[in-house]
């Protein structure tokens, strides 16, 4: 298994997911044609995409979701609430609805969506697994480290997990007291000592990659996102690897060799549900929060 982050950040998030011959997109909230240009620098042709994943409906998120997957007939997976306020934006894509707490088979790997709180209409954090018990967690974008969550993010190879704001930094930055509010709320956004504060419970001695994700490039800064995590590691005694995400750069490719939980490190029991294909009323597009 391997993961590369397109990019991260508040104005666009998005990554691939790699095992053996299949891969899967979680977001897509760039342009498609600057998704195209990242996936080409990775030496990645989008044809080779076996399915698109949003985890919720803003704009940061799902920005080229539509046109990727009608340009390159990608099926496109998210919950009910998140289809139905893309609404109209997805007419002429195959869409398919995931449930929250339900594990799905999706191109050869096992999809568990669980609900996080966010402010958006319906938002899942994911678990991936691969046919090889290789496993991936994400969390982009959650006010909290709910109980739910994190009962989720255990026993994980790759954890990716929001650290978006520093929250001196975000008391005494640019923004107006309201967007101040909502980001630093239980359903906005994770800070730096949110995440760190969580971490030490995920921890085990099969993660190999932390990957701090959506960091604002008002609010926060990646050499005191990885200062602070890298603390909580020391701590724990862990050797997990820190990879920081940027807005404009991709990272390298993250990989996995070796069998599962006991894999080594390089750069570059609920039974499985139907997918249910669904035909989308019109709505109006979700704005981008920050």
């Amino acid at each position: 298994m391997r993961v590369r982050i397109l990019g991260s950040g508040s104005s666009g998030n998005s990554l691939v997911l790699e095992s053996g011959s299949r891969r899967l997109m979680i977001d897509a909230g760039f342009s498609g044609r600057e998704i195209e240009k990242r996936l080409n620098l990775a030496g990645l042709d989008p044809t080779g995409l076996d399915a698109l994943i949003l985890t919720h409906e803003h704009s940061d998120h799902c920005r080229g979701a539509a046109v990727l997957a009608r340009r390159y007939g990608l099926s496109l997976y998210a919950t009910e609430g998140t289809l139905d306020k893309l609404g109209s934006a997805l007419n002429g894509v195959v869409a398919h609805t995931l449930r929250s707490g339900s594990i799905c088979d999706l191109a050869d790997f096992q999809i568990e969506p669980f609900a996080i709180p966010h402010d958006a209409a319906e938002p899942v954090g994911l678990v991936i697994e691969d046919r090889v018990g290789n496993r991936l967690g994400l969390v982009a974008d959650l006010g909290t480290c709910s109980r739910l969550a994190w009962g989720r993010l255990v026993d994980l190879d790759f954890l990716v997990i929001e650290t978006n704001h520093d929250l001196e930094m975000l008391r005494s930055g640019p923004y107006p007291w309201h967007l101040k509010q909502r980001i630093a709320g239980r359903h906005g956004h994770l800070s730096n000592r949110e995440a760190a504060q969580g971490l030490p419970e995920l921890l085990s001695d099969r993660l190999r990659w932390i990957v701090p994700y959506h960091l604002s490039r008002t609010n926060n800064d990646p050499a005191l996102v990885v200062e602070i995590i890298s603390e909580v590691l020391s701590q724990a005694g862990s050797n997990a690897e820190v990879s920081v995400t940027h807005q404009v750069q991709s990272t390298p490719w993250l990989e996995l060799t070796g069998v599962a939980g006991v894999a080594e490190v390089r750069r570059s029991d609920t039974a499985a549900t139907p997918l249910r294909k669904i035909e989308r009323p019109p709505s109006s597009t979700a704005l981008s929060p920050e």
